[in-house]
């Protein structure tokens, strides 16, 4: 139980941190803190790698909060904090859009069980991306 209470309690400051931490570039911040954060196949965080992104950019951290049927993700890199915009999540599958350094970059990712895997492609070319569960509400 106490341990349980310690992860959501953990969750609820990176959720808090997300809305209100400041972002590089032309993102924006979103002031508004779901009332309701609903557990799924895809809400938490990840701890990721994509060896062929550039450095700064070949690992980090992608939280992904749900709040009724809308997805909100920020990206957490060396490089930088990414607020992402177009995203669509069903099921296990989320998509969504990052502004890196003036580029756009569309991401893909499929979650099943701890794991997430899927691409980020840009005018450099397909990168893939895997990832591991390592914040989770439950």
């Amino acid at each position: 139980m106490q341990n349980s209470t310690k992860k959501l309690g953990v969750l609820l400051m990176i959720v808090f941190s997300f809305v209100f931490m400041p972002t590089h570039g032309a993102n924006t911040i979103d002031h508004t803190l779901p009332t309701t954060i609903v557990k799924d196949h895809l809400s938490g965080g990840w701890t990721y790698t994509a060896a062929d992104a550039p450095e700064g950019f070949d690992k980090g951290f992608i939280l992904i909060v749900k709040s009724g049927d809308t997805y909100k993700v920020q990206v957490q890199t060396a490089g930088g904090v990414f607020n992402a915009t177009n995203v669509e999540g069903k099921g296990h599958k989320i998509k969504f859009n990052l502004s890196v350094e003036g580029e756009s970059v569309a991401v893909s990712l499929t979650a099943s069980g701890d794991k997430i895997t899927g691409t980020s492609t840009s005018s450099t070319g397909v990168i893939n991306i895997t990832g591991v569960k390592s914040l989770s509400a439950d």
